[in-house]
């Protein structure tokens, strides 16, 4: 099945053009909403896969614009542009657009283009969740430790043995031993 892309007009007058280049390509363009538009309620509605905006040259607002619906609708964004601006560049990239190109676009170069684009937005969210869950594992064992020490000095039991003691209490109430040690930090004592 074919990548759904949505084409975001901002008043360009190639913008068929790249519908075109985007079907001889073999994406499915899902729709082309003007940029004044409810572009959010067209994401929401059409489910693309990516999202195309072409501008001439797109002004701050076009940009913030986008990141709020990345925000909302995560999904790769790629931006034409005819602007060479490299703080415009800089700042679309701050604000989560995943490929600025400036135009001129072969059918051949905007396939690679989408492909590229959205392989490094997966990439990028793949990331962010592996980080999320490392950090989620952190404060799991920060948790498990404060529980162990505060055995360890309350029940004056050994770091192994507290740790047991907490594996025997979590498996009692069929918990895992990090919502044990949360628990247990909220109530503020460990028995």
């Amino acid at each position: 099945m074919a990548a759904r892309v949505l084409i975001i007009d901002a008043q360009s007058e190639r913008t068929e053009q790249l519908a075109q280049a985007l079907a001889a390509a073999g994406f499915e363009v899902a729709g082309i909403v003007a940029e004044s538009d409810d572009v959010h309620g067209a994401v929401k509605a059409l489910k693309p896969d990516a999202i195309l905006i072409d501008a001439d040259s797109p002004s701050r607002d076009t940009l913030e614009g986008l990141a709020i619906l990345g925000k909302r609708f995560p999904r790769p964004i790629l931006m034409l542009s005819e602007s060479t601006d490299t703080d415009l560049v800089r700042d679309a990239a701050r604000l989560g657009i995943s490929t600025y190109a400036v135009d001129g676009i072969s059918p051949v170069l905007l396939r690679s283009l989408v492909e590229v684009t959205m392989a490094h937005f997966q990439n990028q969210r793949s990331l962010a969740s592996e980080l999320q869950e490392a950090q989620q594992a952190l404060q799991d064992r920060r948790l498990i430790d404060k529980a162990k020490y505060r055995l360890v000095q309350e029940m004056h039991m050994t770091e192994e043995e507290a740790y047991h003691q907490l594996r025997r209490m979590a498996m009692e109430r069929g918990m895992k031993i990090a919502e044990l040690a949360r628990l247990l930090a909220e109530r503020g004592t460990a028995g």
